[in-house]
């Protein structure tokens, strides 16, 4: 996160960082071509090309595969909130889907949380379809509310 004073960004925690990498070589994550575009505490913003595998019988980006993507780069922006000896897990998330993404283009998503109590936390995430000319097309909205756990979730080391 960016320090408005000095300008600076928040560093990641290790156990974030550990964890955030094993989340993106998840097998399905890296079958889906999900990257890591930017990432401090509470945002992050990640990108996929749509491919034949991850698209749907109208060659466009599969609903699925959206819903899964939010849900992931919510988790990355979430992690970094974290600490060292918790983990939060999804309890519901509200979804629209606003327009198609055809195969062959990129789309990206865009989470921050926007409460991060003792508890609970709540993303908000934004889906883009980006267009030839750099122009962002809105695609997909969702919030994600998380329960946090007290649970060592330990990262596989590389």
């Amino acid at each position: 996160m960016t320090n408005v004073e000095s300008g600076t960004r928040t560093p990641i925690p290790p156990h974030a960082r550990a964890h955030s990498r094993a989340l993106v070589e998840h097998p399905f994550q890296r079958h889906c071509g999900l990257e890591i575009l930017d990432q401090e505490p509470g945002r992050c913003r990640t990108r996929l090309r749509v491919a034949p595998a991850t698209d749907n019988l109208s060659q466009a980006l599969h609903g699925g595969v959206t819903y899964a993507m939010i849900d992931v780069t919510s988790m990355l922006a979430t992690l970094p909130l974290l600490a060292a000896e918790e983990y939060a897990v999804s309890t519901s998330m509200a979804t629209t889907i606003l327009t198609a993404v055809p195969r062959g283009a990129q789309a990206e998503f865009e989470s921050e949380v926007i409460r991060a109590g003792r508890t609970m936390i709540v993303t908000e995430t934004k889906a883009f379809r980006m267009e030839a000319d750099g122009a962002r097309t809105l695609f997909a909205t969702a919030q994600i509310s998380k329960v946090r756990l007290a649970q060592d979730i330990r990262a596989p080391t590389p």
